[in-house]
């Protein structure tokens, strides 16, 4: 029998912190609504935040690999019943949650339809946070490709994951940048194909590839690469850094040079740029790093655990609470000012934080389907 492998609180704490950004981007699109709106901070919930989606792939591969090592057994069958339990109950659950509560706000049960329905699940477009789930998804289905792939980086992992980077970057700038406008002049007359190109955001793993192998990476060699985070700390801090300024930079270069709305600025400034890939992986190894070595108090261990413990039923519930959030502010004419979106920023954080404190006294048979556990 395989020794059972140490906690890593830190791995708690960035779960904590990467919804916390999920978060951010989410009341950031709120923010937007302001028509003179803030552009400081549009830059921390929509540029800065961005990090958070593919840092959760990141964790989530870590995981997979830490306590299912590549050295080690792996039973597909056992793997994929595990992960139907943890991801794909609580996804359609949630799913149809929202669409039966914007369908009945609506007026509208259309999209609960079986065709709506079908074409809600397989896309996550049932609300808008859901598509990371259908990408882990496939990202599970696909786990034996990268089991394989991982034992071939493992022999030279610098020199692999600094080629997968270069090849990450070309693809995503391609789809992000360039393939939308060949969709549109050769797909118009095939809806269908048209329809699979146009949500490639929401299924396609390719987009988040390289950062899901670096945790895989770091979960086979995590010692390793605590060390060699310690030994080059500096460099580390000061490349994470630069990564910042650079996102930061490219914000406002974009408005101020080519004019850009501040909409069309994030469109183009986001985690699937150059600069967002590799902010993404620096700013994941940096913010682990210092989660790893910097002192806490006990407050302070015991609140990020708990962000980190409660994360995925924040994750899953908080739209809601935007929702209704929003739903009051527009009742009283209330703005998306700078302290009104810091105020739904918080009031959604609890909430969400207060649901599943709930939740997780349901019976263990709901329980499972709606947070897997």
């Amino acid at each position: 029998m395989a020794m059972k492998k140490a906690f890593l609180p830190e791995i708690t704490y960035m779960r904590g912190l990467c919804m916390l950004g999920v978060i951010g981007i989410h009341v950031g699109s709120y923010a937007l609504q302001n028509p003179f709106v803030n552009l400081e901070l549009i830059s921390v919930l929509e540029i800065l935040s961005r990090f958070g989606v593919p840092a959760f792939f990141f964790l989530s591969a870590f995981g997979l690999f830490y306590h299912t090592s590549v050295e080690g057994p792996f039973s597909y069958k056992e793997f994929m019943h595990r992960r139907i339990q943890v991801v794909l109950f609580p996804y359609i659950t949630w799913s149809i949650f929202y669409l039966l509560y914007t369908g009945l706000t609506a007026h509208n049960l259309g999209n609960l339809h079986p065709g709506p329905l079908a074409v809600n699940l397989l896309f996550g477009t049932s609300m808008y946070h859901l598509y990371f789930m259908v990408i882990l998804l496939w990202f599970y289905v696909m786990m034996p490709l990268w089991r394989a792939m991982v034992k071939v980086i493992l022999k030279r992992p610098v020199f692999w994951m600094v080629l997968l980077f270069i090849i990450q970057v070309g693809v995503d700038y391609v789809s992000s940048y360039m393939l939308g406008r060949w969709v549109t002049e050769h797909l118009s007359n095939n809806p269908v194909l048209k329809y699979l190109f146009d949500m490639r955001l929401n299924y396609w793993v390719v987009h988040y590839v390289w950062i899901f192998l670096l945790g895989a990476v770091c979960a086979e060699r995590y010692e390793t690469v605590c060390e060699y985070m310690w030994r080059y700390r500096y460099l580390l801090g000061v490349s994470a850094v630069g990564s910042i300024l650079l996102m930061l930079g490219s914000y406002y270069y974009v408005m101020d040079v080519w004019h850009y709305t501040v909409l069309e600025a994030i469109y183009t400034v986001h985690q699937m740029s150059p600069m967002g890939v590799l902010y993404t992986g620096l700013g994941t190894l940096f913010s682990l790093f210092l989660f790893q070595t910097l002192p806490m108090n006990a407050t302070m261990e015991s609140t990020w655990s708990e962000i980190g413990d409660k994360s995925y039923g924040i994750y899953l519930s908080h739209p809601f609470w935007l929702l209704i959030i929003s739903g009051v502010m527009a009742k009283y004419n209330l703005l998306y000012t700078v302290v009104n979106v810091l105020a739904m920023y918080v009031m959604a954080l609890g909430l969400s934080y207060l649901t599943t404190v709930a939740l997780n006294y349901v019976p263990k048979p709901l329980r499972k389907c709606i947070l897997g556990h």
